[in-house]
């Protein structure tokens, strides 16, 4: 004799592995090639106050458009920005140097007079 209890212990079976399933995916929202935001956006991207935001603006230290009294901040532009700022490794620099060095010893190098 058929039981439609065991059909629907079967589905739910069923289902709570998909669930588990679908858990397990992440789905990250394509982002637009350019976002632009505001002060807020800096904010959360770079984790400064908003005081010093203003300050690096008004230093012209920090990429930034301006439409009338509007500031405006592309989200590309400031990781270029934090990536320009990246302090070279010991390592980095030796090999830097070792290029240099190499370059200058080259006699093929056009020399300046």
């Amino acid at each position: 004799m058929f039981n439609p209890f065991e059909d629907l212990q079967l589905r739910l079976i069923r289902v709570e592995a998909l669930l588990l399933e679908l858990q397990s995916i992440t789905i990250t929202p394509a982002l637009p090639d350019k976002q632009f935001g505001g002060v807020e956006l800096v904010m959360q991207i770079t984790g400064l106050a908003k005081s010093t935001i203003y300050n690096l603006v008004s230093e012209g230290r920090i990429p930034h458009m301006k439409r009338g009294k509007k500031l405006y901040f592309s989200r590309t532009d400031l990781e270029a920005w934090i990536e320009d700022g990246k302090q070279k490794t010991l390592q980095e620099l030796e090999t830097e140097i070792e290029r240099h060095l190499s370059e200058d010893t080259d006699p093929s190098a056009t020399q300046k007079h």
